[in-house]
């Protein structure tokens, strides 16, 4: 069967108003006997089915919730799990670490005078200034 197939074509309508008043004229259609027992009975069952699959949830949210806690309790006890936490002196004495003044000998650092002055001296804000108006002019623009 192609797609073709399958698509019901759309009434126009002139048949959808002769539809609706065949439909209007006729009396109404008696539904099957026992429909509605039959549709309750479904609900009932589609609640009890996840009422019990909520509970199979639960219990196994619960087993695991004891498991996570009798582990917390137990692994201490057990004594090939008991691993010392270094102390932060061993920590910091085994890692190769670098004091400020060894990364600070390296690098060339201005004064705070020297960087003002050569701010102060090249047209620093000047320049800050228009690179702003610019950008705020180009996005109006």
């Amino acid at each position: 069967m192609s797609d073709k197939d399958k698509i019901i074509p759309y009434l126009s309508d002139d048949e959808l108003d002769k539809l609706i008043t065949d439909i209007e004229g006729k009396e109404l259609v008696q539904a099957p006997a026992g429909i509605e027992r039959n549709v309750l009975s479904f609900i009932e069952y589609k609640r009890r089915r996840k009422t019990i699959e909520f509970g199979k949830y639960c219990v196994r949210v619960g087993f695991a919730v004891a498991a996570a806690i009798a582990l917390v309790c137990i692994v201490p006890f057990i004594p090939d799990t008991q691993t010392q936490i270094p102390s932060r002196e061993d920590t910091v004495s085994e890692r190769n670490v670098v004091s400020r003044e060894e990364v600070l000998e390296k690098r060339f650092l201005q004064s705070k005078e020297e960087v003002l002055r050569e701010r102060a001296s090249s047209g620093y804000l000047e320049e800050t200034e228009f690179f702003i108006q610019s950008h705020i002019e180009s996005l109006f623009k």
